[in-house]
């Protein structure tokens, strides 16, 4: 799409307009080019002439099947067709759907797809849109299900509370985040020149400015949040309107694929890192939106995150965080009771930064590659070494930070070489950035793990020690953006010990 295409035909008004005509709209059959005007009349079609049972295959999925169930089922069926595929020889199941690439559309404009209440099990419902059915899913859910309406809730939350405009002051002061996402822009311009980029997530837009001022052809700026509206002032204040559109929507919503169209970027950049690395779960919308519009030679910016742990012995230090310190002697009074209801307790994943002086030891780190890994991939149970580089009487808590790498097709850099003290201290400029207690303390800070007391006190080792275990980040069950952290360890002399806490 040229710029002046995008001028002429980007009004979110026009497209929403157009595709709500009910007088126009026409349904292209699954396994032919013939046109319906009704959806149930596609579906019997389908079984008579084709022996192809739609709604039996739909039900046959269970109650796992959701609505981007059905929306990968359609396109996953259009692809089947395109390759000349017998409709009476397919058989799907929800193993075949798992890949997000059938979220991208087959078809431009698919009516089908906007249509998803005469797909879903319930044939008997009266046939609604996308949004009312979202809406409808969520009345109509059953009690022992409600954490999952939950997730819907806290999406909402979510977004909401990147609406304002403390959350995004505090983004862009935070100069290791900002400057190196600039740094590598402005050292690596010549990838960006004449490159369109989607900047998922865009927030204020700092990003997109850096990519357009790089002499990007093209930046998409998305982003579920209401901040797009100052976005828009702020490109406009800028003078980039003729570059960078910003689209308020999910990536993977349907009005933004019709915004995008169906080109291809070359690149994709987005802040999306949470505490711990993965808290939020914003990652899952970036891989949707690299399956769906990233070139097979893109790149992801950032390309890398390694997830790396230490441990922590500071009897000082805990005392702090906990509060201890200050409860046990309240004017005389013992208020230890108040110890548990604090920052850093045995119940959740606590935020801190942790003084470098604190750490007493090192671990192996667990690398993941934005251009190859899958949403499945982000609950993992990996190896793990712990190393100790001192004595200790106790082993007090877990932290976990990650570093953020930039590297492309042409880099030089060899990832696997990252592990020099100079980048665990502050990054190299340009290539990316650490947010670990050696370094500049970021917004990130580190995600601390409070060991349970009578486990503490039995991690007596002698330096040089080593732990040997695992490391488990899992998904919450009905909230994909919260998650739980597992570390288990076993070590010389009867030493062992398992930590679980959880960020929601």
């Amino acid at each position: 799409m040229s710029d002046t295409d995008s001028d002429t035909a980007s009004s979110i008004g026009s497209i929403v307009e157009d595709a709500s005509e009910p007088d126009t709209t026409s349904f292209k059959d699954l396994f032919s080019d013939r046109q319906f005007s009704r959806v149930a009349d596609l579906i019997a079609h389908n079984k008579s002439e084709n022996g192809f049972d739609l709604t039996a295959t739909i039900k046959d999925f269970g109650p796992d099947a959701d609505e981007l169930t059905i929306i990968k089922l359609i396109n996953y069926l259009r692809l089947e067709a395109q390759k000349g595929k017998d409709p009476k020889t397919i058989k799907v199941t929800l193993d075949d759907l798992i890949s997000d690439k059938y979220l991208q559309p087959v078809l431009e404009d698919d009516a089908l797809l906007f249509e998803l209440g005469d797909l879903m099990p319930d044939s008997d419902t009266k046939a609604i849109d996308y949004n009312d059915f979202e809406a409808a899913l969520h009345k109509d859910m059953p009690e022992d299900f409600s954490k999952i309406k939950l997730t819907n809730d806290r999406d909402q939350d979510y977004f909401e509370s990147y609406k304002g405009n403390s959350i995004h002051r505090e983004m862009v002061e935070d100069r290791v985040r900002t400057e190196g996402y600039r740094d590598f822009i402005e050292k690596n311009a010549e990838v960006f020149a004449g490159k369109t980029v989607l900047d998922v997530g865009c927030g204020t837009g700092i990003l997109s400015l850096f990519c357009a001022r790089a002499d990007a052809k093209k930046v998409f700026a998305v982003d579920n949040s209401g901040i797009v509206t100052r976005a828009k002032e702020i490109v406009a204040k800028n003078g980039y309107t003729d570059r960078i559109e910003v689209i308020q929507g999910r990536v993977e919503d349907f009005n933004t694929q019709r915004l995008i169209g169906n080109q291809k970027v070359d690149i994709i950049i987005s802040e999306w890192m949470g505490y711990g690395l993965l808290f939020e779960g914003m990652l899952d919308s970036v891989l949707r939106a690299r399956d769906m519009y990233l070139k097979p030679d893109g790149i992801m910016v950032p390309s890398h995150c390694n997830i790396r742990l230490a441990p922590i012995s500071d009897n000082e230090w805990i005392a702090d965080s906990t509060g201890a310190s200050f409860w046990k002697n309240i004017y005389g009074f013992d208020f230890s009771p108040m110890i548990p209801g604090g920052l850093l307790n045995t119940h959740e994943i606590g935020i801190f930064d942790v003084p470098e002086k604190a750490l007493c030891g090192s671990a192996t780190s667990h690398l993941l590659e934005m251009k190859s890994v899958n949403v499945q991939d982000l609950s993992f149970t990996v190896p793990l070494k712990i190393t100790l580089d001192r004595d200790i009487t106790s082993l007090h808590a877990i932290a976990i930070w990650f570093d953020t790498i930039f590297v492309h097709a042409n880099s030089s850099q060899d990832v696997n070489s990252l592990d020099a003290v100079e980048w665990g201290k502050s990054g190299i400029p340009g290539l990316g950035f650490s947010t670990g207690p050696a370094g500049t303390p970021t917004h990130w800070h580190q995600a601390v793990l409070l060991l349970d007391g009578d486990i503490a006190e039995k991690q007596g080792c002698k330096k040089g020690s080593v732990l040997e275990g695992t490391l488990r980040y899992a998904k919450e069950k009905g909230d994909d953006r919260g998650i739980t952290v597992t570390v288990e360890w076993k070590g010389e002399g009867g030493v062992e010990g398992r930590v679980v806490r959880s960020m929601a």
